[in-house]
């Protein structure tokens, strides 16, 4: 049941955001971009930035992905993976030992080199899904505490060696993810291996890096160089921390710093922008590496955070889906009671009905008359005559009279009367009669079979006729009894005079006796079949009662779970937007549903074509009762105008709902702007924490990713114009469901991060104890 509510939420937020962010024109990169991911330390993060890309991105099919891997990697089409030497297990030398193997290892060597020439040409051939093909992005992403880390600079030149072959301009970026965040176990020896990284990536950052080195052999083992003269080896190198620049852990941990990584790569490849409004200032790549560059002197590093605020759908959907249950479940239980006289003619209790249910089980009163075909004993009406009517048919019939009406009247009468009950069984006039009509329901029923009942009781209606019948029973009963105890020449009847055969006398007597005694069995008969029926329709309604109740109890369930979960979904949209969702829309939805009961009358939703009037929990349970919720919610209440209004109306009006009726201050336009671009700011604090008295350079470039005609946008972009210290601009999105914010920071160096100033004592300790973290044997860096 969860599930099919959770799979209601989630289609409506697909949809919407399908309807609302069908315009993303500029949410594609437009030139290639080949993915290297270094390590096995970076599946999580190769996956979640593949799955991250392939909602976002338009053209993400045309993304390549290569894995250079040890132990592990993810299978994907577009994932080609490479497999690296392995790791020493003794740790002193487990980092170093990656480097010399790799050196030694010739045919290592020559599968590497067979798939990046295959990763090259697998880009080269989806050039046709971007805009500017002449130039390819290489983006390189690695944990700092990843063993495999130290073969930075092969992987990346010898990859940007055969993408040179087949594009004029090749660039490529660095994204390093430093996890602070550790459990105790490894701390040292993880926190060590990453400030050797560091200290290496500040090396090949520095402006007179080169490498040189014979990396690209051929499949005849020839040997190529790749050559690398006095620059960067990366363009731009941002480090990703699990810490925000104010020393906080971030909630989301390393999953914030994936998306951030989709985000910066489709930042630095996309389309220039061509609209530009008053305050925005357009982002470019060239420009942000030159600003944060400083005076050149230092190598200088950069860093982002992203914050987003996006309307709570999921908890809109559901939380519309328990105000409108709220309203039909208040529907059904104020529905019409059944009237006395309707309830007996609806379920065939009247007189009437019950005399025509008899007369279709007993059997036609002529049948009595082939009892007098029956043969008898012989004995003369003298011998009859001093004998009681029991004694005398005893002494016709030995018994053969009983066994004929038994076996021929009354077996029959009581076949038909169980084959009427399992035909026609009270549960299913109930529900024909009563729940799946409009006008009464489901709790209707649940009413008319109580115990105690408002109107129409069924089971004290059942209880007298089962008194009335059962009084009429013993009163046949006894009056048969008293039939049988009157003596044989007591009887009313004409035997003839005195020249009348004995043999006309028996026969009259025994038409008589016939008559008389099995007529009031016929009657006897009939009672008790009516008695055995309403005793049956107690049992019966008994059960429907307690059926019923457990769906009831069902209803009222679904009720607590339906408030429940979507109490739980607001709760969990955390962000601003999550404010007032309860109120506002539950007011949307009463005023939805008076809408449609004004136009389609108040007991609409019990039409079949809506929601039912309960009848679906006879047939699907309560999961048949939930699809068609759901279906309603969908087209008569979700498709109405006050779901698409725009992000910011919406934002307000759900701002401002409670202060009609409470007095409370109405929260102005302005003032919800202001409060959602501080929670925007705080939010977007840049992944690095980075010591401030010592940090010399600091530069500021802060985008806002959304509908740039927004006027929350415009607000922002107006906001402290002229004394702003920092760059700002906005990425245009049309149609933007919500509003996201990147803040990007550089200009500090690695002496700079408090990551690499707290962990360098571990680095020193271990070097001191044996330890070897650097590149052994090497012939390309300097």
């Amino acid at each position: 049941m969860r599930d099919l509510i959770n799979e209601f939420a989630t289609q409506y937020v697909e949809d919407l955001q399908r309807q609302l962010d069908s315009g993303y024109g500029q949410r594609s990169i437009q030139n290639p971009v080949l993915f290297l991911f270094v390590g096995d330390k970076c599946v999580e993060a190769l996956r979640a930035v593949c799955v991250s890309n392939e909602r976002d991105w338009q053209n993400s099919r045309g993304v390549l992905y290569v894995h250079a891997y040890q132990e592990q990697t993810w299978e994907h089409p577009q994932v080609l993976g490479c497999r690296l030497p392995k790791a020493d297990v003794d740790k002193k030398t487990m980092r170093s030992s990656v480097h010399e193997r790799f050196l030694q290892d010739e045919a290592g060597k020559v599968e590497l080199n067979k798939l990046m020439k295959l990763a090259s040409v697998r880009v080269a051939e989806m050039g046709k899904l971007f805009s500017a093909f002449q130039q390819v992005n290489i983006a390189v992403v690695t944990r700092a505490d990843d063993p495999a880390a130290i073969l930075l600079p092969e992987l990346t030149l010898l990859l940007k060696s055969y993408l040179n072959e087949l594009f004029k301009n090749v660039s490529a970026d660095l994204y390093v993810l430093l996890q602070e965040r550790n459990n105790g176990e490894a701390f040292g020896f993880s926190s060590a291996l990453s400030v050797s990284f560091l200290e290496e990536l500040n090396h090949y950052q520095s402006s007179d890096f080169r490498y040189r080195s014979r990396l690209l052999v051929t499949e005849d083992l020839v040997k190529l160089p790749v050559e690398h003269e006095r620059a960067p080896l990366f363009s731009i190198a941002y480090l990703l921390s699990d810490k925000t620049e104010q020393g906080l852990f971030i909630e989301g941990g390393m999953q914030e710093n994936y998306e951030l990584v989709s985000k910066l790569v489709l930042l630095n490849n996309k389309k220039a922008e061509h609209e530009f409004s008053e305050g925005n200032e357009g982002y470019s790549k060239l420009q942000f590496i030159r600003n944060m560059a400083g005076d050149g002197s230092a190598t200088r590093f950069a860093t982002a955070g992203l914050s987003k605020v996006k309307r709570p759908t999921h908890a809109i959907a559901l939380t519309v889906l328990a105000a409108v249950f709220d309203r039909y479940w208040e529907q059904l239980r104020e529905g019409e009671l059944v009237p006395k006289t309707k309830a007996r003619e609806k379920l065939g209790l009247s007189a009437h009905e019950l005399e025509r249910k008899m007369a279709a089980i007993l059997p036609d009163p002529h049948v009595l008359e082939e009892m007098s075909g029956l043969m008898t004993s012989g004995i003369s009406y003298g011998e009859l005559a001093g004998m009681t009517m029991r004694e005398a048919e005893l002494a016709l019939f030995d018994g053969s009279s009983q066994a004929f009406f038994e076996a021929n009247i009354a077996s029959d009468a009581k076949a038909r009367l169980e084959r009427m009950l399992a035909q026609e069984p009270l549960a299913d006039v109930i529900q024909d009669q009563i729940v799946a009509d409009e006008r009464f329901g489901l709790y209707a029923a649940y009413q008319l079979t109580a115990e105690l009942a408002n109107g129409a009781n069924l089971q004290d209606e059942l209880r007298t006729g089962i008194r009335e019948a059962a009084r009429q029973v013993e009163l046949i009963r006894a009056e048969l009894n008293e039939i049988y105890q009157q003596r044989v020449d007591r009887q009313d009847i004409r035997l003839g005079g005195f020249f009348t055969r004995d043999k006309e006398r028996v026969r009259t007597f025994t038409r008589h006796l016939l008559q008389v005694v099995y007529d009031k069995k016929l009657e006897l008969l009939e009672w008790e079949l009516l008695l055995a029926m309403l005793v049956d329709y107690e049992r019966q309604a008994e059960a429907i009662h307690r059926q019923i109740g457990e769906q009831v109890e069902q209803l009222e369930g679904l009720q607590r779970q339906l408030r429940e979960i979507a109490q739980a979904s607001v709760r969990e949209a955390t962000d601003y937007l999550g404010k007032n969702v309860d109120e506002y829309y539950e007011s949307v939805v009463r005023d939805t549903m008076r809408s449609l009961e004004a136009a389609k009358g108040s007991g609409f939703y019990m039409e079949q074509r809506y929601i039912g009037s309960g009848a679906l929990l006879f047939q699907n349970r309560i999961a048949g009762l939930v699809e068609r919720l759901c279906q309603f919610c969908r087209n008569e209440i979700l498709t109405r105008s006050p779901f698409a209004l725009s992000f910011e109306a919406e934002l307000l009006a759900r701002a401002n709902v409670g202060a009609a009726y409470d007095n409370r201050t109405v929260l102005t336009r302005d003032d919800l702007f202001l409060d959602l671009s501080q929670v925007l700011e705080q939010r977007a604090a840049v992944h690095i924490e980075v010591f401030h008295f010592l940090q010399k350079h600091r530069y500021e470039e802060k985008y806002l990713f959304a509908d740039i005609h927004n006027d929350f946008v415009q607000y922002v972009l107006r906001q402290d114009e002229g004394n702003r210290t920092y760059k700002q601009g906005c990425i245009h999105e049309e149609q933007k469901s919500g509003i996201e914010k990147m803040n990007l920071m550089g200009g500090f160096g690695v002496e700079d991060l408090m990551f690499y100033r707290n962990n360098k004592k571990y680095h020193s300790s271990y070097e001191e104890s044996g330890f070897v973290f650097g590149r052994v044997g090497e012939e390309g860096t300097s």
